[in-house]
């Protein structure tokens, strides 16, 4: 019998592969932001600041973040940065390999450091934000993540600081092995749907982003729709506000891109390999423009009136381009709804409930009770709003059948087991919450309020090592330790 002939499946080998024969390519790429948007601390020293943010007083020092609190002073070792430094840089450390995100920014076009984006009006230090795999996933290459943990990766965390050639061309194995048999995927010769879809897997942002059942974003590659993984929502109208990554569904509500249809696209202004060559990406512009606009009003550069530089919703004290191409700078917005629509992907009635859900919306409710399938995303986030605990504590218990490890339902399933007089078996879901994040703040309070007080002080000591700047721990260390 002749058996068939089985194609290999390629898969990541990283970019040094990519050298040795587009070595000029690379050379370039190696300045562009997107090459540098991670990185181990060493790599760029940072100089010696002192600064407020947020009501707190910091210093910048040997690379590592001090503070002080209650007249003691901490010192967090600076492991990695995120950011190209292009709008500002943030920076993360790690504790037994678990990433968590420190709570200051270098903000460049300022060149002022003050309070990271999400902490300004936290009233303390906090140390505790988890570094999940979806945050590392479009800043660096080849994440590490552990199974069953929440923010726990290998040594290092990713092999491959920044975005790889990969990201954007597929797998390099069986091209690297056989150049003339396998071809990498140029974005630019796709059928418009996947070529968008290379970009938008970091510059599509929407209001909510909602997995398909048993997809990650995480296993997208180029030259696949990611469409097929994730539904990308928006809300109705066009409010106008910016976000960090949101170029593709403001360049979507352009009237230049609605005229031109499929032909402009990221590729028509910018040359992802130019490096640190910002004119390349002018002329691209300006070419782009005048294309469509042979007798433009004015000499200068399209973009300089058109594509204005903004503050942001979610960036701190970032300045990002403006991808809606407004006819005058600061044109009038209108209203944006509450409603949700799908910008990208199916919507359905899991995809509407689960995006609802994550916006706080009540509305979740209704379209999550007839979601198909009801999987454990479903579950939870109807464990979350139900009220009778009875009916809750079911959809936890549902929800770790299939994701034992997952954080929110071991720790609140705890709190539903303690008020029920299960107070052992309460402490077991906590343990095990602490397991997959050592930081969180309301496992560790009460696994050490039904604790011994040596138990308590045992975890309290371990849980501050993560988080010095809570103040309540501390307050709890001091009572125990004060009897």
């Amino acid at each position: 019998m002749i058996l068939p002939m089985l194609m290999a499946a390629a898969f990541i080998i990283g970019s040094q592969a990519c050298q040795p024969c587009h070595s000029a390519i690379a050379s370039s790429y190696a300045r562009t932001p997107m090459a540098r948007s991670s990185g181990r601390m060493e790599s760029i020293p940072l100089p010696a600041a002192n600064f407020n943010a947020n009501g707190h007083r910091y210093r910048i020092e040997d690379d590592q973040l001090r503070f002080e609190e209650d007249g003691k002073e901490f010192k967090i070792r600076i492991d990695f940065l995120i950011g190209s430094g292009a709008a500002g840089r943030s920076f993360l450390f790690s504790r037994e390999r678990y990433l968590f995100e420190l709570p200051v920014t270098w903000y460049s076009r300022k060149r002022v450091w003050d309070a990271s984006p999400g902490y300004e009006r936290e009233t303390e230090v906090r140390l505790n934000r988890a570094v999940e795999p979806s945050c590392l996933l479009c800043h660096s290459s080849r994440v590490r993540p552990i199974f069953g943990t929440q923010n726990r990766y290998g040594d290092p965390p990713f092999l491959e600081n920044g975005i790889g050639c990969e990201r954007c061309h597929g797998p390099g194995s069986e091209h690297a092995r056989n150049p003339a048999m396998s071809h990498m995927v140029n974005p630019a010769k796709l059928a418009p749907a996947l070529r968008d879809s290379v970009c938008s897997q970091c510059h599509l942002t929407g209001d909510a982003r909602i997995e398909r059942p048993g997809r990650r974003i995480a296993e997208f590659q180029a030259g696949e729709a990611l469409s097929e993984y994730a539904t990308y929502f928006v809300r109705n109208g066009n409010s106008g506000e910016l976000k960090v990554t949101s170029h593709v569904e403001k360049l979507a509500s352009s009237e230049c891109k609605r005229v031109s249809c499929d032909r402009l696209w990221c590729g028509s202004c910018h040359d992802p390999h130019a490096g640190d060559r910002p004119k390349v990406t002018r002329e691209k512009t300006q070419s782009a423009c005048v294309g469509c606009h042979p007798s433009a009003h004015s000499a200068g550069n399209c973009a300089d009136c058109h594509m204005p530089k903004s503050a942001v919703l979610d960036g701190g004290h970032g300045v990002f381009t403006d991808h809606s191409i407004p006819i005058r700078r600061g044109r009038a917005a209108s209203p944006a709804s509450m409603n949700l629509t799908a910008f990208l992907g199916e919507a359905d009635d899991r995809s509407i409930g689960l995006a609802y859900a994550e916006l706080g919306d009540p509305r979740a409710r209704e379209f999550l009770l007839r979601a198909k399938p009801a999987d454990a995303e479903v579950r939870l986030r109807l464990a979350v709003l139900e009220k009778d605990p009875g009916k809750a504590q079911a959809l936890y218990e549902a929800v770790l059948k299939t994701k034992p490890n997952h954080p929110a339902a071991l720790v609140n399933l705890g709190s539903l087991y303690a008020r029920a007089g299960r107070v052992d078996e309460a402490g077991n879901l906590w343990r095990r919450a602490l397991d997959a994040n050592p930081g969180i703040e309301e496992a560790a309070l009460n696994l050490a309020r039904i604790g011994t007080p040596s138990e308590a002080r045992t975890i309290l000591i371990r849980y501050l090592d993560f988080n010095p700047g809570s103040k309540i721990a501390r307050a709890r260390l001091h009572a125990i330790s004060s009897k």
